[in-house]
């Protein structure tokens, strides 16, 4: 039976989240399929940078598709179209929008993981003529026999150095003029933008979309701005600690510098926590490199000040430098020291004018990195001292975020990011009120064990707030709870409604009546843990901290 790699749930990030961690070889149901150079050849290593193309190369790839005309709609039409038909927000001129997009040949850098698969069917609706450059096990090759995709291209990502030479030269030998280059991959963002602009269709600067995977990057430039930014200090080895520790003070977060879904990011309050949370983190990587590539990039770490206060994720639309649509979904209580995600709420409950200040930042800093046109998804937490930027992610969010945006505002982030990848002047519909109200809610493993029943929320089906139920994990798996390590998430629980009279607090309260009313599927490794555990489920406090706003 031919096999695909795949990406695996990050339990530190909600299932359906942006950054999905690579899988190890024991996650393919226990057999042996995958040597660790194999699932290498499949994934783009975290927070790698490509390197440029040296003169002599640069020549050879100049101009490589010059000659050809270019038959897109796209191309054959847009410069025809007068500015004001494309200018400002209505459903023709987004009609008009999506005419032009059909037909348009796009390069897909690394598909990602098979969960994003409503992404390619949201684009063969759009008429978008797909490929796909990924790795020679990826999930997306079989979607060409499906017909989802057009092409897929396969490429070794082993050997990195390389990889824009040797994908430039894949391209060359096929019969496709691309009009555009992106990803909807974290990872593969700075791939993209370097093949976009060796392709003559860049839309972001290459140095844009690598200073925002680089969290010190990210920092230097925000500095630079003006914009407010914590204490932090850059880690190369251990002997720094002190430094940075004297530099930082505490409670402080220590995380790669390069990393993905916050994987390796730990709070630490003291000095001595951080030296044997960084000695953990180093054993990790060198455990780990032979396996998945994921600290391919070495081991530089950041320690940096800690923010209080309420976290939030923005999505930015940018059309040629100018913000089209920001927009704000609340974030619950994470589960602290592994700053686990546990739900989400859109639109955002939280003050108008703390709204207000939150998008500026967000907004500032995606700018200040360089960004012209995009679909963006940035985290800020607003602390006691105001707002404070935590990332900025250069692509469009995860399943739920899509689906989010698309709930309470009637913005489809899939089509608004290609039509970006193809200079389409920008201007979605944004409704004067929300559409809906929409939450989503991961359920934790509230103890270490092993998963006994099935459908076991079964019970919710049929009630009218109720949108999906996702599982992952099925009897006879074994799940970690928060006496091992970050607990494994057990499900997905997504609600909406659309009902004028509904607020986001009676949808709130119905997800946590319904959820801490049940009894986990589970049977404990160790009984005792039944009864030292205060809630059935693994629930930090306050977790809700919007349903109900109580800002002095």
């Amino acid at each position: 039976m031919e096999m695909s790699v795949d990406y695996d749930l990050d339990d530190r990030h909600l299932p359906s989240s942006q950054v999905e961690k690579i899988p190890f070889l024991h996650d393919h149901r226990g057999e042996e399929i995958f040597s660790p150079s194999s699932l290498r050849a499949n994934f783009i290593p975290v927070g790698a940078r490509t390197l440029d193309l040296d003169e002599s190369k640069k020549s050879k790839y100049s101009g490589m598709f010059q000659e050809t005309p270019l038959f897109s709609p796209v191309f054959q039409h847009l410069p025809s179209v007068k500015a004001e038909a494309l200018a400002g927000a209505s459903k023709e001129k987004q009609e008009l929008r999506r005419k032009l997009v059909r037909g348009s040949n796009i390069l897909i850098v690394q598909g990602g993981y098979s969960g994003k698969r409503f992404i390619y069917e949201r684009l063969k609706e759009l008429g978008v003529i797909v490929t796909i450059l990924d790795g020679p096990d990826s999930y997306w090759k079989q979607t060409v026999d499906e017909g989802l995709i057009h092409q897929f291209v396969e490429i070794d990502f082993t050997e990195y150095d390389s990889i824009v030479e040797r994908s430039l030269d894949l391209l060359l030998e096929l019969d496709t003029v691309f009009d555009g280059v992106t990803s909807y991959f974290e990872n593969a963002v700075p791939l993209a933008a370097k093949l976009a602009t060796a392709l003559g269709v860049q839309t972001n600067p290459v140095e844009a979309c690598e200073k925002a995977r680089s969290k010190s990057l990210t920092r230097e430039v925000m500095r630079d701005y003006g914009l407010p930014v914590p204490k932090f200090y850059k880690i190369m080895n251990k002997e720094e600690l002190s430094k940075a520790c004297d530099a930082v003070g505490f409670p402080a977060v220590l995380k790669p510098s390069f990393g993905a879904a916050s994987f390796g990011v730990f709070r630490v309050n003291s000095a001595e926590e951080t030296v044997s949370m960084y000695d953990s983190i180093m054993d990790s990587f060198a455990r780990d490199y032979e396996r998945s590539d994921l600290w391919s990039q070495g081991t530089e770490m950041l320690l940096e000040e800690y923010y209080d206060g309420e976290e939030f994720d923005i999505d930015i639309i940018l059309s040629n430098g100018e913000v089209v649509y920001n927009k704000i979904s609340d974030n619950w209580s994470c589960a602290e020291p592994w700053f686990q995600e546990q739900g989400t709420n859109c639109p955002s409950v939280y003050p108008m004018d703390r709204q207000e200040e939150i998008m500026k930042i967000a907004a500032d800093t995606t700018l200040a990195l360089g960004f012209l046109w995009g679909v963006f998804h940035v985290e800020v937490k607003y602390t006691s001292r105001g707002p404070r930027l935590i990332e900025v992610n250069a692509r469009m969010g995860g399943v739920s975020v899509r689906q989010a945006n698309l709930y309470a505002w009637g913005v489809d982030l899939v089509e608004e990011h290609i039509m970006s990848a193809l200079k389409i002047p920008l201007a979605p519909v944004i409704p004067d009120e929300p559409l809906a109200n929409f939450a989503q809610f991961a359920i934790n493993a509230p103890y270490t064990g092993a998963v006994t029943e099935k459908d076991w929320l079964k019970h919710l089906e049929g009630h009218e707030y109720l949108d999906a139920v996702y599982y992952y994990k099925f009897p006879g798996d074994h799940v970690m709870g928060p006496d091992k390590q970050v607990p494994t998430f057990l499900a997905e629980v997504r609600c909406l409604t659309k009902e004028p009279n509904t607020s986001m607090t009676d949808l709130l309260k119905y997800i946590e009546e319904s959820i801490t009313a049940l009894t986990p599927p589970m049977k404990a490794d160790n009984p005792e843990l039944l009864e030292a555990t205060e809630n059935k489920f693994f629930f930090p406090a306050n977790l809700f901290p919007f349903a109900e706003p109580a800002i002095p």
